[in-house]
């Protein structure tokens, strides 16, 4: 993987996360995602600032009444609260199809990823513990000039 080959060279530690980063996959998931998010801000902002423009500049508008007392502006401003919440319910369901099953199985992949790096790091660790590994040395016995033979 290019990711990889980037990390051993610059000697930074390599996980799971850092081998994915590269992975088309996970640039599908960061675009989807992104474009999501473009166009919820831009739509709840773009909504509030046509809301706060008529409130300043359309008051003839927002003060036309539209069942009894309640006039445009109140039924703009519900619909303010009403929108944000459909906003948030179309993210969600969005983000429940298009973006968690991608990112669980990115995230599955590297905790897959971690688990074999894991284990050839201990199998690594074992094989040079039994390659450096030395009888124990015994104590030289020392005689002694005036001592029992």
């Amino acid at each position: 993987m290019v990711g990889e080959a980037r990390h051993r060279s610059t000697g930074a530690p390599q996980g799971g996360y850092a081998g994915l980063a590269h992975d088309r996959r996970f640039r599908l998931l960061r675009t989807r995602f992104y474009r999501l998010a473009a166009g919820i801000v831009a739509s709840f902002l773009g909504w509030y600032f046509l809301y706060i423009w008529l409130s300043a500049f359309a008051r003839a508008f927002m003060a036309q009444p539209v069942i009894g007392n309640i006039n445009m502006a109140l039924l703009l401003g519900v619909l303010q609260f009403v929108s944000t919440f459909a906003l948030a319910w179309r993210y969600s369901r969005y983000a429940r199809r298009m973006l968690d099953p991608l990112s669980e199985q990115l995230r599955e992949e590297a905790a897959a990823m971690d688990a074999e790096r894991e284990h050839s790091e201990r199998l690594l660790a074992e094989r040079r513990r039994i390659e450096n590994w030395a009888p124990p040395r015994r104590a030289a016995h020392r005689r002694t000039g005036g001592g029992a033979r």
